[in-house]
């Protein structure tokens, strides 16, 4: 029984312990999900963040070139000899084969006002060479708005003094990305123009294009102004494996010239490593706390169910013998007798037992006496084991048994023969001998039967009474043609008091 009951209480707990796992991990699950939200979010800004910054960092570079070709030489001596003499001479002398850069070979090329190249770093022929003029073709966009803005410029009269463009201390220079040869290069033009000497100032400039190729150098610079590690260009074909740490470096009109990768170390990868101590300590302090729940949970569970079945348990037996009492053998016998489960009728036994001479026993050992005979007696019927289905004690020294289904030709008055026999060997109380005697009444009821539950109780009753009135220490079987029994207001009594344990027990 108690087993029962303490099933009922593990499945509770198992219940209660789903009801508190379940929310537990649904806010795992979900914070869980938020986090690696909150470190998608972090590493896509923090990838924006660099992108831009490579942006910056190109300009930057494109800025530094144009500075470097104005810088190489003196303006006044510049225009001196470039715009107004046109020589060569000087300018292979000042700018060499190749201009000079830190970061390495930088093409330059000087575009008179007419639109024609006057001076190319790579041509030793003729300056309006056509080798010159392949050079300028990469640059197009970039020479028509530095033109655009100088003229902007010599219209509002900014930036001249009184007559004279001040160069590229008012900004007015244009960086592009293009392909030069095939590769990736920086294209810078800055409009050209003297200080102020007496001459005029000229309403078209004289251009100066820088070619600056993305190499090795370039990028390192590149990586110094822009503040990011290890950039390198990657062919178009192989730009999908870098992923997201590829960037798109496009030309004025928003075409791809070469894609650019770095290395990127993802900020919100460094806040989850770094807050994983943390949560995890936190998952197992969660965990702890409600293995700690359930373990109480069970433990409180299990108390109440011990309580229940040992409630249960008094509710159903009789304290002193640990027999059934009345009212449970009242329900216990009228469910075996509707019983049609089985589906196979069969004979039972059903007995009242009272113990004979037990107020003497009481009156001249003591109740502790009576209380042994009374316990010698539950013992030795719960000791018949499969022959009996349920032993109770309706009261005092009142005795009642079901007994198993009988075998075929087995009779109920042999079997309570045998019972009698057991129950009348003599006892022992500390240092007394106590003989015992019993009268037992039985009654044989196929079951299942539709009689009543009184009508049967009544007939062992009958029965019960003539062994007492046969001398007691005996048995006797009921018989419809012998058992008149006591006068009809006792009988009804009897049933009456029957009718009352049965309402009892349920």
């Amino acid at each position: 029984m108690a087993r029962r009951y303490n099933a009922r209480g593990f499945t509770l707990v198992r219940w209660i312990g789903l009801a508190i796992a379940l929310p537990v991990l649904v806010a795992v699950v979900l914070l869980g999900r938020n986090a690696a939200l909150v470190i998608d979010s972090i590493n896509e800004s923090a990838l924006k963040r660099e992108a831009a910054a490579l942006e910056r960092g190109l300009k930057l570079l494109g800025e530094i070139h144009a500075s470097e070709l104005l810088g190489h030489a003196l303006r006044d001596e510049a225009f001196r000899n470039v715009v107004l003499a046109h020589e060569p001479g000087w300018l292979r002398a000042n700018f060499g084969s190749h201009a000079l850069s830190p970061e390495g070979p930088q093409d330059l090329v000087v575009v008179g006002p007419s639109g024609h190249a006057i001076f190319a770093s790579r041509v030793a022929g003729a300056p309006a060479a056509d080798d010159a003029n392949e050079m300028l073709a990469p640059a197009g966009r970039a020479m028509a708005r530095a033109r655009e803005l100088y003229r902007r410029a010599h219209a509002a009269g900014e930036g001249f003094g009184d007559r004279v463009l001040d160069g590229l201390n008012d900004g007015i220079y244009v960086t592009d990305m293009a392909l030069v040869d095939g590769h990736p290069a920086m294209i810078t033009v800055t409009p050209f123009a003297p200080e102020s000497d007496g001459h005029d100032v000229p309403r078209e400039p004289t251009l100066l294009v820088g070619i600056q190729h993305l190499t090795e150098a370039t990028l390192d610079t590149v990586e110094a102004l822009a503040d990011i590690g290890d950039i390198e260009h990657v062919a178009e074909t192989h730009a999908q494996d870098t992923g997201a740490y590829t960037h798109a470096v496009r030309d004025a009109d928003g075409n791809v010239v070469t894609h650019l990768a770095w290395e990127f170390t993802k900020p919100g990868n460094a806040v989850i490593r770094a807050a994983a101590p943390a949560i995890a300590l936190s998952l197992l302090a969660v965990l702890v706390l409600t293995l700690a729940g359930a373990v109480t949970m069970r433990r409180l569970t299990r108390q109440l169910a011990d309580s229940e079945a040992a409630a249960v348990y008094a509710a159903r037996h009789d304290m002193a013998t640990g027999l059934v009492n009345r009212g449970w053998f009242m329900t216990a016998l009228d469910e075996a007798m509707r019983d049609a489960s089985a589906g196979i009728a069969s004979s039972r036994a059903v007995m009242l037992i009272d113990c004979d001479y037990f107020k003497a026993v009481n009156d001249t050992l003591g109740h502790a006496a009576g209380d042994a005979v009374l316990q010698a007696l539950a013992s030795r019927l719960k000791a018949q084991g499969d022959a009996v289905a349920i032993a109770a004690r309706l009261g005092g020294d009142e005795f009642a048994v079901l007994s198993a289904p009988l075998a075929p030709g087995e009779d109920a008055a042999a079997l309570a023969e045998r019972i009698a026999r057991i129950l009348m060997v003599p006892g022992r109380f500390e240092k007394y001998i106590i003989p015992l005697s019993v009268s037992i009444g039985v009654v044989a009821v196929e079951m299942p039967t539709e009689s009543e539950i009184d009508a049967v109780l009544v007939q062992a009753d009958l029965a019960l009474y003539r062994a007492k009135r046969d001398g007691r220490g005996c048995v006797r079987a009921y018989d419809a043609a012998i058992d008149t029994g006591p006068p009809a207001a006792t009988e009804e009594a009897l049933s009456e008091g029957f009718r009352r344990s049965r309402s009892a027990a349920a």
